[in-house]
């Protein structure tokens, strides 16, 4: 892999002034503004014989070049979150527009978005607040892929794997021939997964990790870091799952042996994130953690560590 500023492809193109990496004559990575990291993403450019790019979260300025510049056929939403799809009204009218069935209902919209993700006491103010520091706007798509859809773009050919866990509409993109694959917000961060949205799924996130990690992977590329090869995926991919049970023990911990807590009461303890909500009063920051935890919770509850009483509060079982 090699960086380079401007790209290669069938053309020879004038430079764009973009920061990219090659993973193969026809394959990009576009880093996003924010060097890809949230409110942004890394996009990937497909310069084939139908030209594809991977997502719109990486920043107007960039996706407005791309789509002047390299004349995008067909642009694929690997996920409803606006860091991924904030500059996809950009296309609207010019371009073809893919989306994942399973979000079809609320992927273009910001209200309806809001109401999925965080609910209605809080849609207003996620509207507020996220929406415009990635740019989001509604926009109108042309078509839905489910699992398995094959992407026949020319010399390459991608297979959407649908690997929910993450929000339900959560894809990822193999390339058998070159063994590549695209893992978007499978993110092998060192913070571990995020699954703070009430759809969010812990058992379904494990699963998706685990059919990805049987793929003979060559070479991975998510959207918030650096692409990786295999050998290197294998050992992030093994840390990014054991996150679960690493925070499945830090939520125990956080009770007291027999005192039931209420939800409030554990998250505000912030066993996840580490940060003092007194000093931090950020609600949108705190229902993110609110949903991971009760999920934690949930599951220990379901393998018996964990105790619910009968208003709700949760408590370790007493030794007997």
């Amino acid at each position: 892999m090699r960086i380079v500023t401007g790209y290669m492809g069938n053309d020879i193109l004038p430079p764009l002034g973009l920061k990219a990496t090659a993973i193969t004559d026809t394959i990009w990575v576009v880093q996003g503004s924010n060097r890809g990291r949230s409110p942004f993403s890394n996009a990937v450019c497909v310069l084939d014989r139908t030209r594809m790019l991977m997502d719109t979260g990486c920043g107007h300025d960039i996706v407005a070049t791309l789509r002047d510049e390299v004349s995008i056929d067909l642009v694929f939403l690997s996920h409803s979150h606006p860091d991924h799809t904030a500059g996809t009204w950009l296309f609207d009218g010019s371009t073809e527009v893919s989306v994942p069935g399973e979000g079809a209902e609320s992927i273009s919209s910001a209200d309806r978005l809001a109401l999925r993700f965080v609910g209605r006491e809080l849609a207003q103010l996620w509207k507020d607040t996220y929406l415009p520091v990635t740019g989001y706007r509604d926009f109108t798509f042309s078509s839905q892929f489910g699992d398995r859809f094959e992407f026949s773009l020319g010399e390459n050919r991608f297979i959407a794997l649908h690997t929910p866990g993450h929000l339900k509409d959560h894809y990822c993109m193999w390339e058998p021939d070159r063994k590549i694959l695209i893992g978007f917000d499978m993110d092998m961060s060192p913070f571990g997964p995020w699954y703070g949205n009430p759809e969010s799924d812990i058992p379904l996130f494990k699963e998706s990790i685990r059919m990805i990690s049987a793929l003979p992977v060559e070479t991975y590329i998510s959207s918030h870091a650096r692409p990786m090869k295999g050998p290197h995926f294998v050992k992030r991919l093994a840390a990014y799952e054991a996150t679960f049970g690493q925070r499945d023990r830090t939520v125990l911990d956080t009770l007291p042996e027999g005192v039931p807590m209420s939800l409030d009461g554990i998250v505000n303890r912030s066993p996840i994130y580490q940060v003092d909500y007194t000093l931090h009063p950020d609600k949108m920051l705190r229902f993110g953690e609110t949903r991971m935890v009760e999920k934690h919770l949930l599951g220990l509850a379901e393998t018996g560590f964990v105790e619910i009483d009968a208003q709700g509060r949760f408590r370790k079982p007493s030794r007997s």
